[in-house]
C-alpha cells in the first residue's frame, strides 16, 4: 500500500526476504507493541521497471505482518516501492520513533556485515537507528539480558542514556550503564544517572566502570545484553555528527542489536557525499 501521512511515533523497519530482515522485523514489532506504536514495514526494490507491478502481496511480506500482529502490534502497514534502500528508508523514517534494519543483507556471506548501509543510515538519519543482529548470521538476536548503554558524561551519552531508559522501561528490563576507564572522569556520568533515575524511578539502573577502551568495555558487556545503546559524537575535525570508530566497531562485532541514539540537537550529515568526510 502507498503510505500517506505518517504518525510521529511509528517504528520503521527495512525488510527483504533475508533471515536478518525477518529478525529485524520481529525485533521492531516487539518495540512497537511495547510502546503502543504503529509498525511500518518498508521494502525498497532498486531498479524496478516503471511499468511492472510491484510485489505488494508477497507471501513473505504477509508472514511478517501476521507475526507482528501476533506479537501485539495494533497497527501494521507495508509499503513496497522502487528506489534506493538508503534514501527510501531515510524518507520514511523522518520524524519516526526509531528506524530498524537487519545486519546481514541478502547478498552478505557468513561473517559479512552490511556495515556500509548501516553507517550511511546512521550518519544521515535524524531518529535513532537500530541495527539488529545476533552473534552470527542465522542466529536470532537475544531476547533476554540487560539493556546496556555506554556513558561518558557527554551530550551524546545523555541522549543514549535517555533512549536506553525509555526502551528498558517500555520493553521491560534493567539498565546497565557502562563507563570505560579511558573516558573522561565519571562525575558528569553520575549526574546524568541521577537524572535518569528521577525520570524513571521504577527502572533498575546500575553503573559499571570497566577498565579499558569504550570499544572493549562495551563489547564485553554486550555479550550478555539484550541490546546495546550508544550515542553519536561530533567529529572534532569537521563538526559533523557521525558514527565514530567505537560505534562502527560495535556494529561490526557486537553479538546483540546495537541502537544508535539521535543527536540531542538533531544534527546530521546533509548528504551522502559528506558521509566520507569525517570518521569519529
Amino acid at each position: 500500500m502507498q503510505i500517506g501521512v505518517l504518525p510521529s511515533d511509528r517504528v520503521v523497519v527495512g525488510v527483504d526476504t533475508s533471515a536478518s530482515a525477518r529478525d529485524a522485523a520481529e525485533w521492531a514489532a516487539d518495540v512497537a507493541a511495547a510502546c503502543n506504536s504503529p509498525l511500518y514495514l518498508v521494502h525498497a526494490v532498486p531498479g524496478w521497471p516503471d511499468d511492472a507491478p510491484l510485489p505488494h502481496d508477497a507471501a513473505w511480506l504477509r508472514e511478517l505482518v501476521d507475526a507482528a500482529e501476533r506479537s501485539g502490534v495494533q497497527s501494521v502497514d507495508t509499503e513496497v516501492v522502487p528506489g534506493g534502500l538508503v534514501d527510501t528508508l531515510l524518507d520514511r523514517a523522518a520524524g519516526a520513533r526509531i528506524l530498524v534494519v537487519g545486519s546481514y543483507g541478502e547478498a552478505a556471506w557468513t561473517g559479512m556485515l552490511a556495515g556500509s548501509l548501516a553507517v550511511a543510515l546512521i550518519d544521515r538519519a535524524r531518529c535513532p537507528v537500530a541495527v539488529v543482529r545476533g552473534s552470527a548470521p542465522e542466529v536470532p538476536p537475544p531476547r533476554g539480558g540487560p539493556f546496556v548503554v555506554g556513558v561518558d558524561g557527554s551530550e551524546a551519552s545523555l541522549a543514549a542514556l535517555d533512549l536506553a531508559a525509555q526502551l528498558a522501561t517500555s520493553v521491560g528490563g534493567r539498565l546497565v550503564a557502562v563507563h570505560a576507564t579511558d573516558e573522561p572522569a565519571a562525575g558528569p556520568v553520575e549526574a546524568q544517572l541521577v537524572g535518569a533515575r528521577l525520570r524513571h524511578p521504577a527502572l533498575p539502573i546500575e553503573l559499571r566502570s570497566v577498565d579499558g577502551t569504550a570499544l572493549g568495555a562495551l563489547g564485553e558487556q554486550a555479550r550478555h545484553a539484550r541490546m546495546l545503546v550508544i550515542g553519536r559524537h561530533r567529529a572534532q575535525a569537521f563538526g559533523d555528527v557521525v558514527l565514530g570508530a567505537t560505534g562502527r566497531g560495535l556494529i561490526e562485532s557486537a553479538p546483540c542489536p546495537v541502537v544508535v541514539a539521535a543527536h540531542p540537537h538533531g544534527d546530521v550529515l546533509d548528504s551522502p557525499a559528506a558521509t566520507g568526510q569525517a570518521g569519529g
